[in-house]
C-alpha cells in the first residue's frame, strides 16, 4: 500500500509537472521580461543586445527590457539571472567572458555550464588592432619590429585582465615573440580612449567601437581578428594575413536562460531570435556596426560551447590573468 501511494504521488506530480510545462508554452510571456547584459552601455555585447530586444518586443509582443549591470568581469549581472526564477522571464545577454571567467576566478559565485541552459548566439565579435593616429606604425610587421626593438617599454590596453580585449592581446604578443606590457582598464570605453590619446600604444577593440574613431581618422586600424576581412573594413587585413599565421580570435554576444527553465518556454524564445537573426534589418544593422554574421542556436550552439571552452581557457593561461 505504501509503495502504490508513492507511485501514484510520483505520476501525479509527473501529470503537474507536464501541465505545467504546457500551460507555460500557452501563456508565455503573459508580462514584461527582463534581459540582463552584464556590461557597460557601448560595448558591442550591449549594442546587439539592444537590436535583439526590440525585436523580442515586437515578435513576443510584450516589453522586453535591456537592463546593463556590469562590474567583475561580468558577475554581478550573470548572478542574478542564475538566481531568477527559471521561466523565461530574466534572460542573460552576454559575450564570451561567461567561459572566460571559469579559468579566470577560482571560484565563481554560479556555474556557467550547469546553472544556464544555452538559446542561441546572434552575432560574432571579430576585434581590432588599432594605434593612435600619431603612431610610427603602420602595419603589423611595422608593429612587431618596433616592439623587438622596444622590449618591455610599450603598453597596451584592455578592458580588465582576462577580457576579450585582453586575451587576443596576450595572444598576439606570444606568437610575435614580443613583450608589450598590459594595462588593464575597468572597461573598453577607457582603454581606448587612452589609446586615441596617445597614452597606451595599442589595443585589441570591438570593430563596432572602434568604427566611428577609424572613420574619423583619430584611430588606425592594422589588422582585424576574425578569419576573414571586415565588411566595414575591406582594406584591412586579419592578423593572419598581416602575417602572424593562424592566428584568429572571435568572441560572440548570446543569450541564456536559468537552467531549469521550461522546453517549451526556450523554444519559443528560440524561434523569435531565429526570426530575428534571419532578418535583412538586423543583418544590416550588424554589418554597419562592424559585427559578424555568425548565429548558431540548440544544440548546434551548445555543442559548439563545449569546443571553445577549452580554447578559452588555453588563451587564459597563455595570458597569465588570474583575479583571484
Amino acid at each position: 500500500m505504501h509503495r502504490y501511494f508513492r507511485s501514484a504521488l510520483l505520476l501525479a506530480a509527473g501529470v503537474l509537472a507536464l501541465q505545467f510545462g504546457l500551460a507555460s508554452a500557452q501563456t508565455f510571456p503573459s508580462k514584461p521580461v527582463l534581459m540582463i547584459v552584464p556590461f557597460s552601455p557601448g560595448t558591442a555585447v550591449d549594442l546587439v543586445g539592444r537590436v535583439v530586444s526590440e525585436g523580442l518586443s515586437k515578435d513576443l509582443q510584450t516589453p522586453v527590457v535591456l537592463e546593463n549591470r556590469p562590474g567583475a568581469s561580468g558577475q554581478i549581472g550573470t548572478m542574478t539571472v542564475a538566481k531568477a526564477p527559471a521561466d523565461g522571464y530574466t534572460l542573460l545577454f552576454t559575450s564570451a567572458a561567461h567561459y572566460i571567467n571559469k579559468s579566470l576566478y577560482s571560484r565563481l559565485p554560479y556555474d556557467p555550464d550547469k546553472d544556464f541552459k544555452p538559446i542561441g548566439r546572434m552575432s560574432g565579435t571579430a576585434l581590432v588592432l588599432v594605434v593612435p593616429k600619431s603612431s610610427p606604425v603602420n602595419s603589423v610587421q611595422e608593429l612587431i619590429a618596433y616592439a623587438r626593438a622596444r622590449p618591455g617599454k610599450l603598453s597596451y590596453s584592455s578592458a580588465g585582465s582576462g577580457s576579450t580585449t585582453q586575451l587576443p592581446a596576450a595572444l598576439f604578443n606570444s606568437m610575435a615573440g614580443i613583450q608589450i606590457t598590459h594595462v588593464p582598464y575597468k572597461n573598453g570605453n577607457q582603454a581606448l580612449t587612452d589609446v586615441i590619446g596617445g597614452q597606451v600604444f595599442m589595443t585589441f577593440t570591438a570593430v563596432a567601437s572602434a568604427l566611428p574613431q577609424i572613420k574619423a581618422g583619430t584611430l588606425k586600424a592594422l589588422a582585424v581578428t576574425g578569419p576573414s576581412r571586415n565588411f566595414n573594413l575591406p582594406d584591412v587585413p586579419t592578423v593572419s594575413q598581416a602575417g602572424l599565421k593562424g592566428f584568429e580570435f572571435l568572441s560572440w554576444n548570446a543569450m541564456f536562460a536559468p537552467a531549469g527553465t521550461p522546453d517549451s518556454v526556450i523554444a519559443r524564445i528560440e524561434a523569435s531570435l531565429r526570426k530575428i537573426a534571419a532578418s535583412p534589418d538586423f543583418q544590416q544593422r550588424m554589418r554597419d556596426a562592424g559585427l559578424e554574421l555568425d548565429a548558431s542556436f540548440g544544440a548546434e550552439f551548445a555543442a559548439s560551447l563545449q569546443k571553445e571552452a577549452p580554447m578559452l581557457a588555453r588563451l587564459v593561461e597563455i595570458s597569465g590573468a588570474k583575479i583571484d
